[in-house]
Formats: C-alpha cells, structure tokens, sequence
C-alpha cells in the first residue's frame, strides 16, 4: 500500500489528460489550486525558501499531485497537508540544473525581490518574522508554518513522525525563540508581545 511520502516526478508528457478522470475531479484539483497555492509558498517562505524557489517548488508540488490526483483524492487524509509534503520535498531536493551551484560576481547581483503571492506587500515586520522564522531548527519551523497553516498539532506530529506532544513543546521552544529575537526588551522582562 502506498503511503502519504511517495511521491514521483512526472514529466510534463506524462501528466494525465482531465478529460479522462472527468470535470469534477478537474473542479476538486483547480479548487485545492484556487485555495491552496498562495498558502503553500507562504509555507515554503516560512520554511526558509527564497521567494523565487518557494514559487517553483508550489508549482512543481502542484503537477505531481495533479498527475497523481485521483490517488490523492481517494486516499489521502488531507491533500492540503500532503501538498506541502510534497512542495518540501520539491524545495529541498529540486531537480536537474536547480541542483547546481551557480557563481554571481557581486558586479552581476541583482537585489533580491521583494513580491509575494497575490501581489501583496510584505512589511517589514513580516520580513523580520520570516528572517527569526529561518533560525529555528528544520522541525521547529515546519511545525510554525505548518500551525500558521491551520493545522493541529496531530496533524503536524504525523506530517513529521512526532508525538502530538513533542509538536507542541517544539512549538513552545520555537515560540519563545521567536519572541526573544522579535522583541528582545520584552524578552529580558520577562512580558509577552502586546
């Protein structure tokens, strides 16, 4: 039986037609698309990924789960969680030339971009948070984003194959780390964030 973590690459030419598997499963996907994508690169952002990867991995992510939809539909538990399985998985192990190291002079670099899903302006606040967010540890962050995302603390334990207690002391951990980087003042009196 197949678990949640298998997941193929497909290329484009193997992607099944939507006709074949009907109009309403094409509706159930584009809906999770509608829904989903701007969440899952926020994820990936919190996860530590640079806008542009964030943006490939959800795209990626979104074609192997299409090419695999209807064992998606079917069978697992929420496709919303095993979408930003797969677009982890995607980010962390990107295939082909994204694999390799490319060398800029800094005469060449250009200043990295500042754009967000559906053409929102970050803050600099939410910058700051992104930036705090990246010095967790790999599990603390994905359980911050994962809990911004909605999801409960099972969920998160089964996403990373932890107890539904261990999730919530990393949560803790990661939230007065958080607070000690953001508010440093407030920190060292002992007072919570207004």
């Amino acid at each position: 039986m197949a678990t949640d973590d298998q997941h193929l690459p497909l290329p484009m030419e193997h992607l099944p037609d939507p006709a074949e598997d009907g109009i309403a499963a094409r509706g159930d996907f584009l809906d999770l698309y509608d829904r989903e994508y701007h969440l899952v690169v926020r994820f990936l952002l919190c996860c530590g990924a640079p806008q542009a990867e964030a943006e490939d991995a959800t795209q990626e992510a979104f074609l192997e789960v299409w090419a695999r939809w209807g064992w998606v539909r079917d069978t697992v538990r929420s496709p919303s969680l095993y979408l930003r399985k797969v677009a982890h998985h995607k980010y962390l192990r990107p295939p082909g030339p994204r694999r390799r190291l490319f060398l800029v002079t800094m005469g060449e670099r250009e200043p990295p971009e500042r754009s967000v899903p559906d053409h929102a302006v970050l803050t600099d606040e939410s910058l700051d948070v992104l930036a705090a967010l990246r010095e967790l540890d790999a599990n603390s962050m994905i359980a911050m984003a994962l809990r911004v995302d909605g999801f409960t603390a099972v969920e998160i334990a089964d996403h990373l194959g932890l107890s539904a207690q261990q999730v919530r002391d990393l949560q803790k951990k990661a939230r007065k780390a958080l607070r000690a980087r953001l508010y440093p003042a407030r920190a060292k009196e002992g007072g919570a964030p207004q």
